[in-house]
C-alpha cells in the first residue's frame, strides 16, 4: 500500500462511482508518471453540483469518457479530522483523461471549487500539503505542474492557485497574479480524451459553447475526434446563429404548466409544489401522488433530474435552471 493511501483522510471510491467502461493501463504504470498535474474544477464551493458525482456524471455521460478524469479528487466541503477530504477516484496505474497527450505521465490531482474566486482554506491546504508529501515520498512522479503549464493549455484557466506556494505555506492568496491563462488560439490540435464538451470554453469571457466549435467546423464528426487532427476554436466564437424560434406560450397554456420561483423542502405553495409533480411524473421522474407537498419523494425526484440534465447543480431545489431545463424536457416529450 502507498502511504498517501494512508492518510487518514483519504476515502477510497475506485470503482463506486458512474463509469462507462474503465480506463487502461499506463504503459509502464505506475512508473509513468513523471508529472503530478494540478488542477481546480472550475465549479464554485457553493454549487450544488461541486461533487465528485456529479463530476463523474458530467465526465462519463456528457463528454463520453470511460471513467471520472481525476485520479485524486480534494473536497474542502467535507473535512476529516480537520483536514479536506481526498477522494480516490481512478487508480493511479490508469491513464485517466485530464491532460490530453499527457495523460500516460501526467496524475490528474484536482481541489474542488473555483479559485478565480474560491479561497483555499486551511482544511484544504493541510490536505494539499499532505497528498504531495506522500506522493514524494511514495515516488509518484518527479515534477509538479498546473493544468496550463502542460503542453498546449496554456489558455486553460486552471489551475489559478499557487499549488507551490500550498505545498508550504498555510496561506495562499489567489488568484496568482502574472498566471493568467494565454489567448485562446485560432486553430486547436485535438489531444487525446478531447471532445467538443469539454474543450468548450464554459464559465470564461470567451463565451465559446460546443455549438459554436459545431458550427464552425462543419466536416468535423464530434463524436468521432482524432488525435493531430485540428479544427478552429478561437476563431469559433460566435460562430453559432440560434434559429428563431416561436413566442414561448403562456405557461397556463402547457398540459403541465411550471410554477416560478424557488420550491424546496417544506414549501407552502400547494398548487405549485402540484404542478411541479405533475411535470416530474410526466416525464418518468416519479415522486408519487402530485399532494402538493415538498417532501422527501419530490425532492429524490428533483434531485435525479438534475443529476440527468444539470449535474452540476444538484441540490433538490426546484429554482429558475430546473425549470428551464424541464420545460425543454417535457416540449420533447410533446407536452
Amino acid at each position: 500500500m502507498y502511504e498517501f493511501q494512508k492518510l487518514p483522510q483519504l476515502v477510497d471510491k475506485r470503482g463506486k462511482l458512474v463509469h462507462n467502461g474503465w480506463y487502461s493501463k499506463r504503459s509502464k504504470g505506475v512508473d509513468s508518471i513523471t508529472i503530478r498535474v494540478w488542477h481546480h474544477s472550475l465549479t464554485k464551493l457553493s454549487a450544488g453540483g461541486s461533487k465528485i458525482e456529479s463530476f463523474a456524471d458530467f465526465h462519463v455521460r456528457t463528454n463520453g469518457w470511460p471513467e471520472i478524469a481525476y485520479a485524486l479528487i480534494i473536497d474542502p466541503k467535507h473535512v476529516i479530522d480537520g483536514k479536506a477530504a481526498i477522494y480516490y477516484c481512478v487508480d493511479i496505474a490508469k491513464r485517466s483523461y485530464h491532460v490530453g497527450n499527457s495523460n500516460t505521465i501526467g496524475l490528474g490531482i484536482c481541489v474542488i471549487g473555483d479559485y478565480r474566486t474560491d479561497k483555499l482554506d486551511a482544511a484544504t491546504i493541510k490536505s494539499i500539503q499532505d497528498l504531495h508529501a506522500a506522493l514524494i515520498k511514495d515516488g509518484i512522479g518527479k515534477y509538479d505542474k498546473a493544468h496550463n503549464e502542460m503542453p498546449g493549455y496554456s489558455w486553460k484557466a486552471c489551475c489559478v492557485y499557487d499549488y507551490k506556494k500550498a505545498f508550504k505555506d498555510a496561506v495562499v492568496t489567489l488568484p496568482v497574479k502574472g498566471q493568467e491563462p494565454s489567448v485562446v488560439p485560432g486553430l486547436y490540435t485535438i489531444q487525446e480524451g478531447d471532445t467538443f464538451w469539454s474543450i468548450a470554453l464554459k464559465e470564461k469571457k470567451d463565451g465559446i459553447t460546443v455549438n459554436d466549435l459545431i458550427a464552425a467546423n462543419p466536416d468535423v464528426n464530434p463524436t468521432e475526434l482524432k488525435v493531430g487532427q485540428t479544427i478552429k476554436l478561437g476563431a469559433a466564437k460566435n460562430t453559432y446563429t440560434p434559429v428563431a424560434t416561436a413566442p414561448k406560450k403562456e405557461q397556463s397554456e402547457y398540459k403541465y404548466p411550471l410554477p416560478s420561483g424557488v420550491l424546496k423542502t417544506g414549501s407552502t405553495d400547494k398548487t405549485a409544489v402540484q404542478q411541479l409533480q405533475n411535470a416530474l411524473n410526466a416525464v418518468y421522474f416519479k415522486c408519487g401522488t402530485a399532494d402538493g407537498i415538498y417532501g422527501a419523494n419530490t425532492k429524490d425526484a428533483v434531485t435525479r433530474f438534475q443529476k440527468v440534465y444539470l449535474p452540476y447543480q444538484v441540490d433538490g431545489i426546484y429554482g429558475l435552471d430546473t425549470k428551464e431545463k424541464l420545460q425543454a424536457v417535457l416540449k420533447s416529450k410533446g407536452y
